[in-house]
């Protein structure tokens, strides 16, 4: 699919609560023609100016030499799929708290969401 801006993608966030994006979607919504480090340096300020997170974060944090199939998943930072997301992949004690919490307002729904987050993020 197509975006024509950030605000264009963050609507389909907020429609399906989690988007695949390739590189090359995210760097022709940004309107460049080639992509590099500093495109993608960009992008990441692009989606967390309006409220998105993304990840595999490598693709776009650490990557010497992007693809433009390369592709990342899209959420909304301050949606529930999204803190539970960034609880998982940014390890500490508030979050680690937050998991637990996660897991025991409802143990089996919580082992099943975790698990699919999992695999999202193995995937």
């Amino acid at each position: 699919m197509d975006y024509s801006d950030a605000s264009d993608l963050k609507r389909a966030v907020d429609q399906l609560g989690l988007v695949v994006v390739s590189l090359q979607e995210l760097r022709e919504m940004l309107e460049y023609k080639k992509l590099g480090p500093r495109v993608l340096a960009e992008v990441s300020t692009t989606l967390s100016g309006v409220g998105l997170g993304y990840f595999p974060r490598a693709v776009i944090d650490d990557n010497p030499q992007p693809r433009q199939w390369e592709e990342v998943r899209i959420y909304a930072k301050t949606s529930a799929v999204g803190k539970v997301i960034d609880a998982v992949l940014e390890p500490g004690e508030a979050n680690d708290t937050f998991l637990v919490e996660v897991a025991n307002a409802d143990d089996a729904r919580a082992a099943e969401i975790l698990d699919q987050i999992r695999t999202l993020i193995d995937g």
